[in-house]
């Protein structure tokens, strides 16, 4: 009887091929050779980082009136003497696209990976964070998830949400999001609320020793990592039971 030949482990010739076809959604077959090899790792991070810079420098927004402003300016009066319609046509064409064709080019969100892997990097970094252990005000809980897009849906919820930390803190591709340390029977989860980052799909994969969870949320997204998936499933149980996103899609 014959068996199934297993699957062959992805090389980094794969890999890179992978990631640079699509930095933002590699796979999660790229995802787990990237975290098993440490010059992958690094190719990953520096390709990642030129994104965000670009995801960043697209994210300007087209000044009110630009395209009036090009169409008025575009052809100075000499042009309508000396210069044919179709030389100066094409030219003014090519400026409209440049000027206004960025909107359209603009990424609607970042990839669950791309948030997954920038997700883990922060945590890694802030294990001081983790450390604390202490409870929260109840207020400064629920300012910090209003600020990330969601409220509790009553008293009860609210109490059942119990955190050690709550702070700002920056988010991959830009802008500001909540930092939250729940504590749970079971132990920590860190929670990232990320009003501005929405996420179509949701996705779980373990990476760095961590269980990462990414999940649209309102408008935006969430993230939750913990040393096991269990931690983390059990926080995505609570947070349903107990959060209301504003602008809900799931």
């Amino acid at each position: 009887m014959s068996h199934p030949t297993p699957p062959q482990a992805m090389n980094c010739l794969e890999f890179r091929r992978l990631a640079l076809a699509d930095p933002q959604h590699p796979g999660p077959a790229a995802l787990e050779h990237e975290a098993a090899c440490p010059a992958c790792a690094s190719f990953y991070l520096d390709l990642r980082q030129q994104e965000e810079s670009l995801y960043q420098a697209l994210s300007i927004p087209v000044p009110d009136g630009l395209a009036d402003r090009i169409l008025l300016g575009a052809r100075p009066r000499f042009m309508d003497r000396f210069t044919p319609v179709g030389v100066w046509l094409p030219a003014l064409a090519a400026t409209l696209v440049l000027a206004l064709g960025l909107n359209f080019m603009l990424p609607r969100g970042m990839s669950p990976e791309t948030l997954a892997a920038g997700v883990i990097d922060h945590v890694i970094h802030e294990p001081e964070v983790l450390a604390i252990d202490e409870r929260i005000p109840e207020v400064k809980l629920v300012r910090a998830f209003e600020r990330g897009g969601g409220e509790f849906i009553n008293a009860p919820a609210q109490a059942a949400i119990q955190a050690s930390y709550a702070g700002r803190c920056p988010l991959p591709g830009g802008g500001t999001g909540e930092h939250i340390v729940l504590k749970t029977p079971q132990g920590k989860v860190t929670l990232i609320l990320m009003p501005t980052k929405p996420v179509s799909d949701a996705l779980r994969l373990f990476k760095a020793g961590l269980a990462v969870s990414i999940l649209p949320a309102g408008e935006g997204s969430i993230a939750l990592v913990a040393e096991s998936d269990a931690l983390v499933r059990g926080a995505e149980a609570n947070l349903q039971n107990a959060v209301h996103w504003r602008g809900k899609r799931t």
